[in-house]
């Protein structure tokens, strides 16, 4: 186990406070990124486990850390928010992870110049939040536009959303400031840009950067359907030709059409979040441009027309646009995925493509966008992924696919996408020969011991090595690859899987690491730290399966403490039910097998038992804030067809909610009755805290009181109670064999309806 000297630790506190970890099931949560490595190549990278974590808070505290990490000689690996595959965030001989995430924000915007000052942590979304607000909003961003960074995608390099009317993020960044390795800070523009985008961190961390902006203004998006690779490429080179005002191209093919298909829907509570409309399984171009341009359109079906295509219905190519993020929804279906990421030249594409589909016998989905060069052409950069199972050992077999896909594009004068920890040995081709000669000088000169992120674009190691060799031999490699299929579906586990339920198991591995939970989060953004996240819970599942984590009472209480907002449900790109995967989770730990929830909830749970409400308040007080002059025509023991359930907030804390209820209802004409002192908690505590016998008793209670009055509709004013009634009773009666036939409606809707 990696650790740092208690003078070490104690140095570092000083200096960080709680913003340094050296838990270990912490540090395990930093030890990777979004990539499923193959068990067979895990030996080949080594131990990623970290000494300990960071996270600063400015500049001044990044040159603090990296003057200390200097004298003591220890590595320091920047972190984003993990969410490339290439290996640039795993501390690959250990040492510190510099996480960014308290650095974020728009420092300020020259509205003359249109450039942005940003902070390397900020998330794109917010800073497209923040840029419209002053009129504004990005000229490019990356398909992991909800979670990941600006720093982060500086460090890897790319293209994305936007590329093809402004090129590659490196050629939008005007500046950037970096700590060098002598704990330095300087600022690079211009050509010496060329030594931080694409470098991974590895000759400085970078602590702002300047980007270019443009004028914010509506975007309108066309889709175009195309039944071969060929017919594709011809629309989109005729669409170059034209100069058509294309802000944005990408595609995908017909494996992924298919797969989105058949993807689960998005479901809160049971009722589908949103119904997709079916798409062609098809190639499908999706083209955005500026709405005001009104020509764009009608040229773009001729175009189609002209190549062999067919423009679709606006309601396809306005949920496509929608849904641009959430490519990865596909992994439900695997639960795992073997990567891959190419570039080829637009003229290349539909021989690319078609031997894609040739040589490689996996449904392969391929997501591509077009990035305009320097030079005026266009590339296509090509994502890909094999749904597969890494539980297996077929999965170290179909990892061969990815130097199938590689070579197929050096084949058609393309290149791997990034370098990272795997394709060092792509470097040449990926940064050019100059470039790669001029980063190789810097580093060897200004970090001789190799302290900022080791491993990374100059020399990947063995893994790098191994893939270097696999391509020598890919048509032997070829055949395995192929022969190691995997079923295409959800398939959880009947039953347990390592102590819990197995759709719990199914998801932990499907969940894609992308971090769209992370930020929407309030246990995470009230911590800070990835136990804290969705996604690190669900890391920390799949842990538990593979024998690398036991439980203990902290991770029982990081499961409990989640407040169930259920935003993460709601952001997953595959729509995984997670708040209900928790509140399972629960049910094991705390119901089942008995271990501590939180003090809080014990007091609540002492308070309904005794008195059937979580304030600790007399059940004789609570019809105490019910309007006197009401009890005649809506009090306890008046006959109604509705019964107006106040729930234990209004009846104790905020009267004025009950009492707001029961004026608006009565002024609308509705019949309603009120329980009194029959009434008890709606039982979410209990439920949440997984004290799930006091809460079957609570409901039963509460359903009898309400049938006792001969009422067949419950009205709600507290969202948690009309939850429960609406949602939650009903799945627990038909556990418990209780007859449920009562109607729910929240106030709002009752009034309304008057």
């Amino acid at each position: 186990m990696r650790t740092l000297s208690l003078g070490q630790q104690a140095s570092l506190q000083a200096t960080f406070g709680p913003r340094v970890s050296f838990d270990a099931s912490e540090r395990v949560l930093y030890a990777h990124d979004l990539g499923s490595i193959p068990s067979l190549v895990k030996p080949l990278i080594g131990d990623t486990m970290p000494h300990a974590l960071v996270q600063p808070t400015s500049e001044a505290e990044v040159v603090s850390l990296v003057r200390w990490a200097r004298q003591e000689g220890i590595p320091l690996v920047p972190r984003g928010k993990a969410t490339s595959g290439y290996g640039g965030v795993l501390p690959v001989r250990g040492g510190i992870v510099v996480d960014f995430r308290r650095m974020t924000g728009l420092v300020s915007v020259d509205r003359d110049a249109l450039t942005a000052r940003v902070l390397p942590g900020t998330v794109w979304r917010f800073l497209d939040a923040d840029l419209q607000k002053q009129g504004l909003t990005l000229r490019l961003y990356p398909t992991s536009y909800p979670s990941s960074t600006v720093g982060g995608w500086l460090a890897q390099g790319g293209a994305g959303i936007g590329s093809y009317s402004s090129g590659w993020f490196r050629e939008n960044v005007v500046s950037a400031r970096v700590v060098l390795p002598d704990a330095t800070a300087r600022e690079y523009s211009g050509a010496d840009l060329d030594l931080v985008s694409d470098a991974e961190g590895i000759t400085g961390l970078i602590t702002e950067v300047t980007l270019r902006v443009k004028p914010d203004a509506p975007v309108a998006a066309t889709a175009v359907r195309f039944e071969s690779a060929e017919a594709l490429q011809r629309c989109l080179q005729d669409v170059a030709a034209n100069e058509l005002p294309i802000w944005s191209v990408s595609f995908i093919n017909p494996t992924m059409a298919d797969l989105k298909n058949k993807a689960p829907e998005k479901v809160l509570h049971d009722l589908p979040h949103q119904s997709p409309p079916p798409i062609p399984v098809a190639y499908i171009a999706l083209f955005a441009y500026p709405a005001e341009r009104a020509e764009v359109a009608p040229a773009l079906a001729a175009s189609a027309a002209g190549s062999g295509g067919t423009v679709l219905d606006q309601v396809i190519a306005d949920h496509e646009w929608e849904d641009r993020f959430n490519l990865l929804k596909v992994k439900r279906l695997g639960p795992s995925l073997v990567p891959t990421e190419i570039v080829v030249p637009v003229e290349h594409l539909g021989a690319a493509l078609t031997e894609l589909q040739t040589k490689i016998e996996h449904p392969m989905v391929i997501e591509g966008v077009l990035a305009r060069e320097a030079s005026g052409g266009y590339e296509a950069v090509l994502l890909g992924f094999i749904p597969h199972d890494e539980r297996t050992f077929g999965f170290n077999l179909a990892y061969g696919s990815a130097v199938t896909a590689l070579k197929i594009a050096k084949a058609h004068r393309g290149r791997a996408y990034s370098t990272g920890i795997y394709f060092t040995g792509e470097g040449e081709a990926v940064l050019g020969t100059d470039r790669l000669a001029r980063l190789r000088e810097f580093k060897s000169r200004s970090d001789p011991q190799s302290l900022l992120n080791p491993g990374k674009v100059l020399h990947g190691g063995a893994v790098a090595s191994a893939l270097g060799l696999a391509q020598r031999i890919e048509p032997l490699i070829r055949p395995f690859a192929n022969a190691a299929k995997s079923p295409v579906g959800e398939r959880p586990t009947q039953g347990e899987v390592a102590g819990m339920p197995g759709d719990v198991a199914w998801y932990s591995y499907a969940c894609s690491q992308c971090g769209y939970c992370v930020d929407e989060c309030d246990q995470f953004y009230g911590r800070g730290w990835e136990s804290q996240s969705p996604r690190g819970k669900w890391y920390f599942l799949r842990q538990v399966q593979e024998g690398k984590a036991k439980w203990s009472q902290k991770w029982v209480d990081t499961f409990t403490v989640c407040t169930t907002c259920e935003l993460c449900n709601v952001k997953c790109c595959l729509g995984l039910p997670i708040e209900p995967s928790w509140m399972k989770m629960r049910g094991k730990k705390l119901h089942e097998e008995k271990n501590m929830t939180l003090p809080a909830f014990e007091m609540m749970a002492a308070a309904m038992n005794a008195e059937g409400n979580i304030w600790a308040a007399y059940r004789k007080d609570r019809t105490d804030w019910f309007p006197k002059h009401h009890l005649a025509k809506h009090g306890p023991g008046t006959k109604a067809k509705n019964v107006y359930f106040a729930g234990c907030t209004a009846s104790y804390v905020e009267h004025d909610i009950g009492m707001g209820a029961v004026e608006l209802m009565d002024a609308a004409g509705v019949d309603f009755t009120y329980l009194g002192e029959q009434e008890n908690c709606c039982g979410t505590p209990m439920l949440v805290a997984g004290k799930w016998d006091i809460f079957a008793e609570t409901m039963s209670k509460n359903i009898a009181a309400v049938k006792a009055t001969g009422a067949d509709t419950v009205i709600a004013s507290c969202p948690a109670c009309d939850t429960m009634w609406r949602h939650a009773y009903p799945e627990w009666a038909r556990k418990l064999g209780i007859p449920y036939d009562l109607k729910v409606k929240h106030y709002s809707e009752v009034v309304t309806e008057k």
